[in-house]
């Protein structure tokens, strides 16, 4: 676990506001940062800085259908731990883990609120930093921030590698997390993508949990937890959009309905 000071030193090094992207400074004595830019105000709880942006109109009808999603997200965190969070000894974190081979300074974009995600590798010359709307406001195992994948409250150019395990089909819009990920990583920096497939046919379970029927789908939503489920298809083109480029992709079969994706892209 980091030492107050060693995050300290970490945040001074990367922090910027997340609506215009000014470098913010912060000491262990602050409560709340100002931006001197645009005036954005962010607070800090108990342990966790919270960087959501605060311009972004939460009344319109996709950030309400996230609201809901995020809900969602939360009840499985709790009933289902197992099933729904990176924990414990996973074949497919371990493959994640080995295919980015973690070095420098790595951003976790959604990296839940478990203490550690089962994909990091502790063993790896690398010091992790996690973003995530959902994190609890305690004592963490990394740097984490309270924030959006669409709004990184970081300078351009600070991040080795950034990471999307199993997350991209939660965003509002994963095109913007992209480009905001192209802009914070560094130029010999990479982005690795972990896309979970699951084909349109997959036969649903034989019997769902109580806790699960009672989750409401919003309109906006192609199910309970997910704007819209991606294809290997639906992700390149998602990835020319924002303008990365491909350059080394793993295809990990799971069974005949799913599929796992590791990529690895640089701005194009």
């Amino acid at each position: 676990m980091p030492t107050l000071r060693a995050e300290i030193e970490l945040l001074n090094e990367i922090l910027a506001c997340s609506m215009c992207h000014t470098s913010l400074a912060v000491t262990d004595k602050d409560v709340r940062v100002v931006c001197a830019r645009c005036l954005s105000s962010f607070r800090k709880g108990a342990v966790i800085w919270n960087f959501m942006p605060t311009q972004i109109d939460l009344t319109a009808p996709r950030w309400q259908a996230w609201q809901e999603l995020q809900k969602n997200g939360m009840t499985s965190y709790h009933a289902d731990p197992e099933h729904n969070l990176a924990i414990g000894e996973r074949v497919d974190c371990q493959q994640f883990a080995e295919f980015c081979d973690y070095r420098g300074l790595v951003l976790d974009v959604g990296c839940g609120p478990q203490p550690v995600p089962a994909y990091f590798d502790l063993n790896c010359p690398a010091t992790y930093v996690g973003i995530d709307p959902l994190i609890n406001d305690v004592p963490t195992h990394f740097l984490k921030l309270k924030a959006l994948g669409e709004f990184l409250p970081f300078r351009a150019d600070v991040f080795d590698q950034i990471i999307f395990a199993t997350t991209l089909d939660h965003f509002v819009d994963a095109i913007a997390a992209l480009k905001e990920a192209a802009r914070v990583c560094g130029p010999t920096g990479v982005i690795n993508v972990w896309l979970g497939e699951k084909r349109a046919d997959a036969s649903k379970p034989a019997l769902s949990h109580e806790w699960y029927r009672r989750l409401h789908k919003p309109t906006l939503a192609e199910d309970v937890f997910h704007f819209k489920r991606l294809d290997a298809v639906a992700f390149a083109e998602l990835a020319r959009i924002a303008g990365l480029k491909m350059i080394k992709i793993e295809e990990h079969h799971i069974d005949d309905f799913r599929t796992n994706w590791f990529y690895r892209l640089k701005a194009g």
